[in-house]
């Protein structure tokens, strides 16, 4: 070691890691996946003691120091991964600049205003002042712009970050435990289950058939299973397809492979969703109108000006020039280009996102909101959805004898109440949490119903568990396929294995049964007899539970190797003990949702695996199974032809002891037939079922992992209820981009053919530059945050669903957008051309120009102006006035040229040159351009300008007028976009909606800030104050939208059907919501609009009607 010399400062040591194994050493063990190394500090039991953990206890939530979670955490980290900034607000500003319309616009703006100050003349007439109020206006459009993405991408990573929440159990100080996701840390014990979702890479201790899809890490498609002795490593990111198992964990949150790999990915952007893509469409479609009617404006504006600038004056083309004129086209572009129409849908679908996760609707795909709006047919599960998933065991048949109670302990035999007690603790994964007066069950709730049912016995389940833990030999959860469930524990002297499961299904396998004394042989009467105790209790309703027992020798050398591997090895030659009845009852609510979903044109039909007696009495009960309707079960409906099973469809209400794969089958030939299918699932082969659906319901509470992960929308409470309000919110986002729509297409009618008009007719932007961009903040932004966030209206719910390919905009909203639009253009045109005719005020005439070369001309010219002033008014150059007896002035002494004229006996030419040049020479002779005649063209010029002027300041009362209308019209006519299917409510709900109004109020407030702030008025916008009058006037013309929309609403329900009719139709009545009876069918195969449902196939299959089909 090399001395230190003076003035050095030793280096300290590096701190020592807390923990006999450093993060290091354990994050390259697990990346090389170093069994020999784990071997080599003792497997997972040493590892565990060198994290102060404990294999069966895991780690103490009390510890202190190093023992505790905290010390934990600062040493292996947290269970999160590091997040993708959000952009900055001036990032979201720069990217909205990007546009290629902003950037014209920009371009335009920027050579107006340095035009408009550089050249003296252009700066007399503070022409730089448009360039100027044209860059406060891009600054405004892009930051509320920007604003919106802003608070738009901070409402979308709220809801992101409830996608990575997920409740894993864990082992804590010896009791099993729910906690967050985020909560894991190196050292817990971590159980895994079928269907879950694996959080944090960790070391298999204890397998029970665990079985891993590997392949969003690894790519590979086969599962691969995990058990301490072959392979051991369990990654996050995987997911659990079989089995359970319980895991070390030995890396979280970036340490992970899947934080690992996460940090290299990054994030994905989200796709656009179909109404998204609708509208992108509707929006291009617009905007190449927009183009069109654009270029026609420039080029009839550009031609006017030449024609009358005789040429292109370069000096002037700032002036009121091409300049303007493309400042106005481009910004005709902006507002013809409905590029509010995405944003209303971002702004609807984050709005609804946020409101339904109110009502307990987790969105995790986009496009699943619009898509359940559609929803023709909803496939629900029965437990939990349907009904509570409050599971007690109510009834009975123990041991030889039926119970309408659940027996107490003293009523059963005490061999017959041990052997249940280790059935029903032993053979389930299930565990109840006591949180205060309340009891959480956690697991499979038909076991926790029969761990509640021990617990009622004074028999704590938990310490049977730690009891006979080491005795577990195998545990076989829940088969769907197989209805079961099943536990091998290994006594001293034999295996006994305990089964649970559908009764009817068990019953089958089962050879014995105990009567209360011994056990005895099963004979066919026997199992008659029970097989009719089972039916009793399903038509009560009841969930039939048979429990069972088989005992193998230790030792067979007859038997298989992988014997105990299989469970339907193990499954045979059972001895029935008991038959649990368990009452599961309808959730409160279920009956009135169901009736709503039934008038809202939306079959619902329920999928269980339930015996079918059992199914039917729950149907019943919930209004789904009606007499006209039939049942099907599982085994039947899969021996059926599809040819056989398509005439029974649109009757069929229950499949019950249903498969994952009918389920599938279902959905398929629901879609098939053109029906938009919404299906709930909560285990791992339900995954197919809601994949192949439109759109795939997970439960919250009782879903796996797996199953939200192909759901679309999670159910957090597992209530059918709020199935019905997705439906609800899904007609919403729909129809509130209908309102929007219809809005903005209105808007854009009428701007884009007053400015064809105005700037073709006589030159004239009705509104300009600046007026239109306030239009497009209105109508795009302002009116996008109004319309779609509008709450949902219980009407909705009244109307058949929208199904697979129903238009954007309907007749009825065309006929709106036409009559709203064609009143404002009558009052456009009106204020434009025939107020200034019509009024008698001097407020509203436009000054002919020749009486403003009259009166003016003498105060506008500099030199010459007496002569000059009278050729122009007098001889004809070009304006002249017969004298008060009826004698043309050109050629009268009123003119100054006509004297030298009579001196050679001739008239006064009317050519200008001749006129004031030639006077003086020999016939025929032609004189070059004289003085007078320069001094002319300059002096008419001069008086073109002034009145060009003149008139701008001549229309801008008129124009003010139109703009204060047009506004107002916006205004009230956004108000009739709240109903689009001829309703009359179209103020319902309006002052309890903050959004709505606050936007309403906003746009009004700056409305009368533009026409009477000086400045902003005169320089900006070019408007003037009004007068109370026409402040009554502007605002009684945009009022008038609203009588004229109610009339139009009242006149198409009482005249004649004809092509103005609605297409939507009340869904329970059938009729369309103009009043008249409607059957016009819609796409879907044979579903038609008024609710019914054709039967095709033979008349031979109308039998099953009201009847089970078996």
């Amino acid at each position: 070691m090399a001395a230190v010399g003076k003035g050095d400062v030793e280096a300290p040591p590096p701190a020592q890691f807390p923990y006999d194994v450093t993060q290091g050493e354990l994050l390259a063990m697990n990346e090389a996946k170093d069994t020999t190394a784990l071997k080599s500090i003792g497997g997972a039991n040493g590892l565990a003691k060198k994290l102060l953990s404990d294999l069966h206890k895991g780690l103490d939530p009390q510890g202190q120091g190093l023992a505790s979670i905290e010390a934990h955490v600062d040493a292996y980290g947290e269970n999160k991964f590091p997040e993708v900034p959000p952009k900055s607000f001036l990032a979201l500003v720069w990217g909205n600049l990007q546009d290629p319309v902003i950037i014209i616009l920009i371009i335009a703006a920027l050579v107006s205003t340095i035009l408009g100050a550089a050249i003296a003349e252009q700066r007399k007439h503070g022409e730089w002042i448009e360039g100027v109020a044209i860059w406060v206006a891009i600054i405004i459009v892009v930051s509320v712009s920007a604003g919106n993405d802003y608070q738009k991408d901070r409402q979308f990573r709220k809801l992101n970050a409830q996608k990575d929440k997920i409740m894993v159990k864990v082992v804590r100080g010896g009791h099993t435990e729910l906690i967050e996701n985020t909560q894991l840390v190196v050292g817990d014990v971590y159980l895994l289950d079928t269907g879950d979702k694996v959080v944090a890479d960790g070391i298999c201790f204890d397998s029970q058939g665990l079985v891993v899809d590997e392949a969003s890490l690894t790519g590979e498609s086969d599962p691969i299973k995990k058990n301490p002795e072959d392979d051991c490593w369990v990654r996050s990111g995987t997911q659990v397809t079989e089995g359970s198992g319980k895991l070390l964990i030995v890396a979280v949150g970036e340490n992970s492979e899947w934080g690992k790999t996460m940090a290299l990915v990054g994030e994905a952007g989200d796709d656009e969703t179909p109404l998204q893509v609708k509208l992108t469409w509707v929006a291009s479609t617009v905007g190449k109108v927009g183009f069109a009617v654009a270029i026609c404006c420039f080029a009839a504006l550009l031609i006017k000006w030449c024609v009358v600038n005789k040429g292109f004056p370069v000096k002037k083309i700032n002036q009121n020039g091409p300049i303007q004129f493309f400042l106005y086209s481009v910004t005709i572009i902006v507002v013809a280009v409905p590029e509010g129409l995405p944003l209303a849908v971002t702004i609807s679908l984050a709005y609804s996102m946020k409101k339904m996760m109110k009502d307990n609707n987790f969105v995790r795909v986009l496009a699943a909101c619009e898509t359940m709006g559609g929803a023709t047919a909803i496939c629900s599960d029965k437990t939990g959805t349907l009904t509570e998933n409050r599971m007690t065991v109510v009834e009975g048949w123990f041991a030889g004898k039926s119970y309408d109670h659940c027996p107490q302990p003293e009523e059963l035999p005490q061999d017959v109440c041990d052997e249940l007690k280790l059935n029903c603790a032993l053979n389930s994964k299930a565990f109840v949490l006591d949180n205060g007066p309340k009891i959480d069950f956690v697991g499979n709730r038909t076991e926790c119903a029969l761990l509640m049912m021990l617990r009622n016995w004074g028999c704590d389940y938990a310490s049977v568990r730690d009891e006979y833990d080491a005795s577990v030999f195998k545990v076989f959860g829940f088969s769907s396929t197989k209805k079961m469930a099943s536990a091998t524990i290994k006594f001293a002297d034999k295996f006994r294995h305990y089964n649970k499961g559908a009764a009817e299904w068990v019953l089958k396998r089962c050879t014995s049964m105990y009567d209360g004394a011994r056990v005895i042989e099963m004979t066919e009467v026997e199992r008659a007899r029970l097989m009719e105790v089972v039916t009793g209790m399903a038509k009560r309703g009841l969930r039939c539970i048979c429990l069972t027992y088989t005992d193998y020798p230790l030792v067979d050398d007859s038997r298989p190797l992988d014997f105990f591997e299989d469970s339907d090895y193990l499954d045979r030659n059972l001895v029935a003990m008991a038959i649990v009845g368990i009452k599961d009852p309808v959730r409160k609510e279920v009956p009135e949702a169901v009736r709503v979903c039934q008038r809202a044109g939306i079959t619902v039909r329920m999928v269980t695996g339930d015996n079918i007696h059992t199914a039917q009495h729950i149907a019943r009960e919930c209004g789904i199974l009606t007499d006209d309707c039939i049942a099907l079960e599982g085994p039947d409906f899969r021996k059926m032809a599809a040819q056989e099973l398509l005439p029974l469809l649109p009757k069929l209400r229950v499949l019950a002891r249903s498969s994952p794969e009918d389920k599938l089958t279902l959905v398929s030939m629901l879609k098939q037939q053109g029906e938009v299918v919404a299906v709930t699932g909560d285990g791992t082969n339900d995954a197919p079922a809601l994949k192949e659906s439109d759109v795939g319901l997970a439960m919250g509470i009782a879903g796996t992992e797996v199953a939200k992960e192909a759901a679309d929308i999670v159910i957090m409470d597992d209530n059918f209820s709020s199935i019905v309000k997705s439906v609800l919110w899904g007609r919403s986002v729909f129809t509130n981009i209908r309102k929007f729509l219809m809005f903005q297409l209105t808007v854009n009618f009428v701007a884009l053919v007053i400015a064809f008009f105005g700037a073709v007719i006589d030159g004239h932007e009705p509104l300009n530059v600046l007026q239109l961009l306030w239009v497009n903040l209105i109508m795009d932004t302002m009116g996008a945050l109004a319309l779609a966030t509008e709450d949902p209206n219980p009407e909705l719910l009244l109307m058949k669903p929208y199904g697979r390919n129903e238009n954007l905009i309907t007749r009825i909203m065309w006929k709106h957008i036409l009559v709203q639009g064609c009143y404002q253009l009558f009052w456009m045109f009106f204020i434009l051309y025939g107020a200034p005719k019509i009024l008698t005020d001097a407020r509203y005439a436009i000054e002919p120009k020749e009486d403003f070369w009259m009166r003016e001309c003498s105060s506008k010219l500099k030199s010459n102006t007496a002569q000059l002033c009278n050729i122009m008014n007098y001889c004809g150059f070009p304006y002249h006035e017969p004298d008060p007896f009826g004698t043309d002035t050109v050629n009268s002494d009123t003119c100054s040229l006509y004297a030298s004229w009579k001196n050679v006996n001739r008239t006064v030419p009317s050519d200008a040159r001749t006129a004031m040049c030639d006077f003086s020479v020999t016939a025929g002779g032609v004189r070059s351009e004289c003085d007078l005649y320069k001094a002319w063209q300059s002096a008419k010029k001069t008086m073109n300008d002034e009145y060009a002027t003149h008139t701008d300041d001549e229309y801008r009362p008129v124009l003010s007028i139109l703009f204060n209308a047009f506004i107002f019209c916006q205004i009230f006519n956004e108000i009739n976009a709240r109903r689009i299917n001829d309703e009359y409510t179209i103020f319902t709900g309006l002052f309890t909606n903050p959004i709505f109004v606050t936007v309403i109020a906003v746009t009004a407030v700056f409305q009368i800030i533009i026409i009477n702030v000086p400045f902003i008025n005169s320089k900006f916008f070019k408007v003037q104050r009004l007068t109370w009058q026409e402040w009554l006037v502007t605002v009684a013309i945009g009022l008038g939208a609203i009588p004229l929309s109610l009339a139009t609403r009242f006149i198409t329900k009482v005249m004649p059907e004809n092509c103005l009719r609605g297409t939507r139709v009340h869904a329970s009545t059938g009729r369309s919501l103009s009043g008249k009876p409607n059957s016009r069918t819609t796409s879907g195969g044979s579903r038609t609009v008024s609710g019914a449902r054709a039967m095709s196939g033979n008349p031979q299959n109308q039998h099953h009607r009201g009847k089970t089909v078996s």
